[in-house]
């Protein structure tokens, strides 16, 4: 097909255009705007006042946000409204505390969450109208025999096939994973860390014979062949010759799998890794953060861009990636946000 210079020239210019629109939350009192949709420069194009979402989700034109509290959890419901979202339902669970992090199960209209202060796994069941029913828990029982371990599950997620969640107990040092089935689930296996390590997030590659797993405390990424949960590597995070407290934050992987992201705090960097034809990872850049302690970080959906959020200075930081997969020197932007904890891009 031949293009012509003016159409070239339009659709790089529509592309430049083009605005990108994100999902913010940020930890913070009901009544305070702490979930908006806005653009990358923080405008505000939709907004809602909902208690602490530390983590918030979407499926299609679902939108869901989990509210942090010690002594309670909240899961919340929103279905696309205009050029913002009109809230369906909440519900709360007593007794459970620190949901930190949620995902969501189309094949199954189920939501799950995974509770850092008391350990449980919890889930709902959505109905045609937006509204909860079904709640479960499921406490993640400290079973090591030592009880100077607390139990704290951190994270969630549902595989491409819908049939199994995988939740890290940063705690327990244990990866669970369930089978998910009539609107509950069923432990069908684990994947035991080294003790200290603390698996705090991971993710998949695109077939899932790989699972990249980020841990807290060893400031590490380990590798493991699916499903045979055999470890392939182990690599540090930190700087070169670090020597000091860190904890790592995040992990993402690039949509052609050839680059792997890491978020540390307190040593307070992002390290890059290539991606082997065998999977395995070689750090190729280490720099040095723009503000302080990255709790979330994201990469657009095309891949061209990292979203950090840094909840302690309140800023979010969007850095432009070359075809290289490596940020783009002195393109990153900002902007203001309180207490900044998650972050979706939309479509």
């Amino acid at each position: 097909m031949i293009v012509s210079v003016k159409d070239y020239v339009g659709a790089v210019r529509a592309e430049k255009e083009k605005t990108m629109e994100l999902l913010i939350s940020g930890y913070g009192p009901a009544g305070r705007k702490n979930l908006v949709k806005c653009d990358e420069t923080g405008k505000v194009i939709w907004a809602d006042t909902v208690e602490s979402p530390s983590f918030i989700c979407t499926a299609g034109d679902l939108l869901f946000a989990g509210t942090e509290n010690d002594d309670y959890a909240v899961f919340t419901a929103y279905v696309r409204d205009g050029d913002g979202y009109r809230m369906t339902d909440s519900l709360r669970f007593d007794g459970v505390g620190c949901l930190c992090h949620i995902c969501y199960s189309e094949k199954h209209a189920m939501l799950f969450g995974a509770c850092w202060g008391s350990g449980h796994l919890i889930y709902a069941s959505l109905d045609k109208d937006g509204k909860f029913y079904g709640a479960g828990k499921l406490l993640q029982v400290n079973e090591t025999g030592d009880d100077s371990l607390i139990t704290r599950a951190h994270f969630v997620h549902v595989n491409h096939a819908e049939d199994t969640l995988m939740v890290n107990n940063v705690g327990l040092d244990i990866i669970y994973f369930y089978e998910i089935a009539d609107g509950t689930v069923r432990e069908k296996d684990r994947i035991y860390t080294e003790r200290g390590q603390h698996p705090r997030h991971s993710v998949y590659n695109r077939d899932e014979s790989l699972l990249y797993v980020v841990t807290e405390l060893s400031n590490e990424v380990l590798v493991y062949a699916m499903p045979e949960k055999k470890l392939l590597q182990r690599i540090s995070t930190l700087p070169e010759g670090f020597v000091g407290k860190s904890h790592c934050s995040a992990i993402c992987l690039s949509p052609n799998e050839k680059t792997l992201y890491v978020a540390n705090r307190y040593s307070e960097s992002l390290a890059y890794f290539r991606i082997g034809a065998d999977g395995l990872l070689t750090k190729v850049l280490q720099e040095p953060v723009e503000a302080e302690k990255p709790r979330h970080m994201i990469l657009t959906k095309d891949g061209r861009a990292l979203v950090v959020c840094y909840q302690v200075t309140g800023e979010v930081y969007i850095k432009p990636l070359g075809e290289d997969g490596l940020p783009i020197h002195g393109a990153a932007t900002h902007f203001p946000f309180a207490e900044a904890a998650c972050a979706v891009h939309l479509d």
